[in-house]
């Protein structure tokens, strides 16, 4: 490898590494039978760089949050022993410790880059003035050159584990931990992480600990390494290049990735080699599902409520894998790898080209129909899981199409054997290892045997076994006909491929001159909230229909004012009515609800029903027009700052409202992991579709609880909890926008009660 160069400058004034210590620490969540570590006793001088290994789901990533203090923040269990740095329990201090999530998009917690690499150098009090130029070192550190207001969502999942990155080193804590922080990433894009780390570390006595399953990048950069088996047992404990030499057999038995060995040879998978494969159909029919050359473009909503359109993945040959065939998606991060995948599954529809499966767009099957077509394994696995044991979880396909049975069941349960996981039926899904969780949705995908199988990164995150399994896996599944799209930075499965298909970034047309900004998106939060809330008497006051309407029509006035009046230069934005229109159904439809309740229990009274429906739409419309505007992030700086409310609640409201904004598209990824496994909406039938949306709403509830509990860990490990003296990185000011819009939204009322009056 290359060598790793110092930085000349650091990001930050150096501080201390951190003196960790574990004593007797031991781990058992609720619902496991065995602890995930045990006993584990070890002490970490100030400075020193650790590597922590061990085969798929022996506790490292566990083990970090131990040394985190998060252990207890988001998961439930029983916890032995104590952790404590520089002698005091770990996370006590903000910014003492800086932990990079394994999943590194459960880790953001603000809509724009720049505020989310701030967050942590808020918690710490660094002044404002100071942040900015701390933000863009932090983000030149990891080779992410994007402009801090560009939205997160917009960004590849590789950016998105450099973002984590970012903010980890923008606060540079005494203690690093790092979760496999290249394991998404392709390899110039690792080595740029690894020198971003380099460079830290030669410029501060970080204490570091990194996990990762492939030694050889990173053994240059450690001094020290630590070993958990399979049990979760410290085993080996010494000098990197000591424990690699004396140890080298036991950690090729265990599955670890050391340095000149070669990659095992794929192990042949009983489950798939068996006869007994139940009702279902079997991949050896022709695979029909095929791609023309073609881009595909993704839609990013602003803060400012406008979009912009991107290429996000651009295939300039036909993609048609037959039967029995490999083919590798391989490119730089973000040159839209897994969004091809979304396509051929029919998730995405692109903007030139077209995605078949035979004479049909794939876009346009019906669940059952894409279920027998396609398996999916995502880029994040666990955004597909569906049921509550590993069990249930892989037959979920299965039982969908109606081909459970107990040939089927004891299939999966080998299935299961050969990936690892077999001791795990009876677990919850949700509670495995990020290793464990692909295991897993790679047997979730396959057991039903569609002829076509999409997986994104299929051996991130896998140890040598494991690696050896699932690639086994995929080799069986061709040779029974199957055909196999995989995106991967893996060499060696792409020597495996039968075509390789490199995909560049796309090129971008440069970005049309932003719309104005209207009326209403010129105000700051809370006058948009007080306006919003104005509504609430004005709808109460009213005593007639008549009364009601006229303040109706005065909103309605007020809204176009609102929305399409937009002074200055640039071109006019558009899509406003439509907005709207599509906000005010719910609000619509509570009205009907509401004035149809009330005429059949009001004695059938037209006019107190008309009233009634007429107050919800009063009440609903400024909220239509206005809430969409507030930017959670600036919503919490106005709060504190200018309404002095405390920091904490501020700070939590915000963050939760930024993840309202990516409910869409959780929807749209448990909508496309139950429709690709034979259970989802059915777009043809209209009843079914409205017999789903339950389903859905319950998965999405399942869904937010634990993207609230990652959050929460994500908080705390930049500083969150045992923040003391919190500063911001932008202002709070209010402008005469934020006055206009408030004595605008007063004019309702006031005609409410001088007509109600009269």
């Amino acid at each position: 490898m290359a060598p790793l160069e110092p930085a000349p400058e650091p990001l930050v004034e150096p501080v201390a590494g951190g003196h960790v210590t574990l004593e007797g620490v031991t781990w058992r969540p609720f619902g496991r039978r065995e602890p995930v570590l045990r006993d584990v006793s070890l002490t970490l001088p100030p400075g020193e760089r650790v590597l922590l290994v061990g085969p798929s789901g022996s506790g490292k990533s566990t083990l970090l949050r131990a040394i985190a203090g998060l252990l207890e923040t988001a998961d439930a269990g029983e916890l032995l022993g104590s952790v404590t740095v520089d002698g005091h329990a770990p996370g006590t201090r903000a910014g003492e410790v800086g932990l990079v999530l394994q999943e590194p998009g459960a880790g953001i917690v603000a809509a724009t880059v720049g505020r989310d690499v701030a967050f942590g150098l808020e918690n710490v009090g660094t002044p404002r003035a100071d942040m900015p130029a701390a933000v863009t070192a932090a983000l030149g550190a990891v080779g992410l050159a994007h402009p801090h207001d560009t939205p997160t969502s917009a960004l590849s999942g590789g950016e998105t584990q450099r973002l984590a990155l970012a903010g980890a080193l923008a606060l540079h804590p005494s203690v690093l931990l790092l979760d496999e922080p290249t394991a998404m990433l392709d390899p110039g894009h690792a080595a740029q992480v690894r020198r971003s780390v380099a460079k830290v570390l030669a410029s501060h006595p970080v204490t570091t600990v990194v996990v990762e399953h492939v030694l050889g990048p990173w053994v240059d950069l450690v001094e020290r390494m630590l070993v958990l088996d399979g049990e979760g047992t410290l085993v080996a404990d010494g000098p990197v290049g000591d424990v690699i030499r004396e140890e080298r057999e036991r950690l090729l038995d265990m599955g670890i990735w050391v340095p000149g060995a070669p990659p095992p040879a794929p192990l042949t998978s009983s489950a798939l080699a068996s006869a007994s494969l139940g009702a279902g159909p079997s991949p050896r029919r022709t695979q029909d599902v095929a791609a023309t050359p073609m881009t595909v473009e993704r839609t990013v909503r602003l803060l400012d409520g406008s979009t912009r359109t991107r290429t996000a993945a651009a295939v300039d040959i036909p993609l048609h894998p037959s039967p029995g065939s490999a083919t590798a998606l391989v490119g730089p991060s973000g040159s839209g790898k897994s969004t091809v995948l979304l396509a051929l599954a029919g998730a995405l529809e692109p903007a030139t080209g077209s995605v078949t499966a035979g004479s049909d767009p794939v876009a346009d099957l019906g669940t059952t129909a894409l279920a027998r077509r396609l398996g999916w394994v995502p880029q994040w696995s666990s955004s597909t899981i569906l049921a509550g044991s590993v069990l249930d979880e892989v037959l979920v396909a299965s039982r969908a199409l109606g081909e459970e049975t107990p040939e089927r069941v004891a299939l999966a349960s080998r299935l299961l054997a050969d990936l690892g996981l077999g001791h795990l039926q009876a677990a919850d899904p949700r509670e495995l290892s990020g290793g464990e969780q692909r295991r897993l949705a790679i047997a979730s995908a396959v057991l039903h045997r569609p002829p076509l199988l999409l997986a994104d990164e299929p051996t991130v995150g896998q140890d040598r076994h494991t690696w050896a399994a699932v690639v086994g896996l995929l080799a069986g599944y061709r040779e029974a006909g199957g055909a196999v799209v995989v995106s991967t930075h893996d060499a060696s499965l792409i020597e495996r491929a039968h075509t390789v298909v490199t995909l560049e970034p796309p090129t971008q047309a440069p970005d049309p001159e932003p719309p104005r900004p209207v009326l209403a998106a010129r105000a700051g939060p809370l006058a948009l909230l007080l306006g919003a809330f104005a509504a609430i008497p004005a709808g109460i006051v009213p005593d007639h229909w008549r009364t009601s309407l006229v303040v109706f029509a005065v909103q309605a006035v007020l809204a176009v004012v609102a929305l399409w009046a937009a002074p200055g230069s640039g071109p006019r934005p558009r899509g406003r009515l439509r907005r709207v229109t599509l906000r005010m159904l719910p609000g619509a439809l509570g009205a009907l609800s509401v004035g149809w309740s009330t005429w059949l229990l009001g004695g059938h009274d037209t006019t107190t029903a008309v009233t009634a429906a007429l107050r919800v739409l009063v009440i609903v419309l400024p909220s239509a027009v206005l809430l969409p505007l507030v930017d959670p992030d600036r919503l919490g700086d106005h709060l504190a700052q200018r309404l002095r409310m405390p920091s904490r609640p501020v700070v939590a409201l915000a963050a939760a409202l930024q993840r309202v904004h990516t409910l869409g598209e959780v929807w749209s990824e448990i909508a496309l992991a139950r429709r690709v496994r034979g259970i989802g909406v059915d777009r043809r039938r209209p009843l079914a579709l409205i017999r789903d949306l339950g389903t859905v709403t319950f998965g999405l509830l399942v869904r937010t609880l634990r993207m609230a509990a990652d959050l929460a860990v994500a908080m705390d490990a930049r500083g969150f909890a045992s923040a003391s003296r919190r500063t911001w990185f932008a202002p709070a000011p209010w402008r005469w926008a934020d006055t206009l819009l408030v004595v605008g939204s007063l004019v309702p009322l006031v005609v409410a009660v001088l007509l109600t009056r009269a």
